[in-house]
């Protein structure tokens, strides 16, 4: 008897992926909006903000190990640490790959701002 598709496991796992994707760039989307607005109402610029960013995700992520293990220890904390290196190491290949289309991206968001008298650098770029 054969299986329909439907029955299939792996498109289960298949739309739960997605799912989750989706409502990982629906949050991320969510999150990168109201850094702008924070970043319009300090008047603070993109590189300072990363840092802000970067320091708070480090936090959390301590925050995190801290609250979320039965029993936190400076070595298992430092283990979760390690793992926050890779994951963000992997990110960063990932960007690097990505850095030629990324960068004519901006170019072209920066030419249509030029072209439409938009404040230029200042203004959002694609992700």
């Amino acid at each position: 008897m054969l299986m329909s598709h439907s029955d299939d496991p792996s498109d289960d796992d298949s739309e739960e992926m997605k799912e989750f994707a989706d409502e990982f760039d629906r949050r991320r989307q969510a999150l990168y909006e109201r850094v702008c607005d924070f970043m319009d109402e300090e008047d603070i610029d993109e590189a300072y903000v990363a840092q802000l960013l970067l320091d708070s995700a480090l936090s959390m992520r301590m925050t995190a190990y801290g609250m979320g293990v039965e029993n936190p220890s400076a070595a298992g904390l430092k283990i979760d640490l390690d793992r926050l290196a890779r994951d963000i190491g992997e990110m960063l290949r990932a960007a690097k790959k990505r850095a030629d289309e990324y960068i004519r991206l901006v170019k072209e968001e920066r030419a249509r701002a030029e072209a439409e008298g938009d404040a230029g650098p200042d203004e959002q770029v694609p992700e």
